[in-house]
């Protein structure tokens, strides 16, 4: 099983090839839910003539930014090495993750806290709410080794 260390200033993400394929495959099929929900154009403001220019000013900019953010986080999988993480890393990753979860929950129709209550101990270890549960897992543990030291 993954394991998710701080050794310093940098955070050390330890995963096995297997889970190095895992977790690209789940990369590479979330994505594509990333690009259609509505993440990907988050309302800023009531008013349409105010969302217009606030998509105009930033939109590109956040979608450029969240897919630096995934790109960080494939190359880092693709790799054979260590995956050691700055703090500015390990903020992408976060930001990635976040972003991946938020993608399946919106295709899932998870919408509130409490929704695991609705599904049998069975469906939580089946794709997709076992992909849900293991973004998550990987999110927190990087959170707690952001907050040692």
């Amino acid at each position: 099983m993954a394991q998710i260390n701080r050794q310093g200033e940098l955070v050390y993400l330890r995963v096995s090839r297997g889970e190095r394929r895992a977790l690209l495959q789940i990369l590479e099929r979330l994505e594509p839910l990333v690009d259609h929900s509505q993440l990907a154009r988050p309302r800023a403001y009531q008013e349409e003539a105010d969302e217009q220019e606030f998509q105009r000013l930033v939109g590109n900019d956040l979608a450029d930014s969240r897919a630096a953010d995934l790109a960080r986080v494939r190359e880092a999988l693709e790799s054979d090495e260590r995956i050691l993480l700055s703090s500015d890393g390990a903020m992408a990753w976060l930001r990635a993750l976040n972003l991946l979860r938020l993608a399946l929950a919106e295709r899932l129709g998870i919408t509130a806290d409490g929704w695991e209550e609705q599904y049998t101990l069975q469906e939580h270890r089946r794709p997709p709410l076992a992909t849900l549960h293991l973004l998550s897992w990987v999110q927190e543990g990087l959170v707690e080794a952001l907050s040692v030291g």
